[in-house]
């Protein structure tokens, strides 16, 4: 793997909690770090359910190892200059020796 394929940038967004100043907190989606990725866009289905259309898209990531060692299967992943976050499905080591693959669907 050409390490000049990771030409996408990607935002990896973890909720994090603040306080509201009324004894509650808000929830929010703080940029935790940005990464280099090639992203595949590998399967795309439009459903119809009760009336109402829905588009599922789910893409593949691979990233280096030590980076995805930072992210966990709970942030989202939004792909620079494209709208949408991602909800990460899986995450295992890739055929190359020194990349991970995320396997991502876009959250409505």
């Amino acid at each position: 793997m050409n390490a000049g394929k990771l030409d996408k940038r990607v935002l990896i967004k973890r909720q994090t909690k603040s306080s509201d100043g009324f004894g509650g907190f808000t929830s929010t989606n703080a940029t935790q770090s940005t990464i280099w990725a090639n992203v595949n866009f590998t399967k795309g289905d439009v459903t119809s359910k009760n009336g109402r259309k829905k588009r599922s898209l789910q893409i593949e990531l691979l990233v280096r190892k030590k980076t995805a060692d930072t992210i966990l299967t709970t942030d989202l992943l939004q792909i620079e200059n494209i709208s949408g976050l991602y909800q990460i499905n899986d995450m295992y080591d890739a055929d190359y020796k020194y990349y991970t693959k995320l396997i991502a669907t876009k959250r409505d």
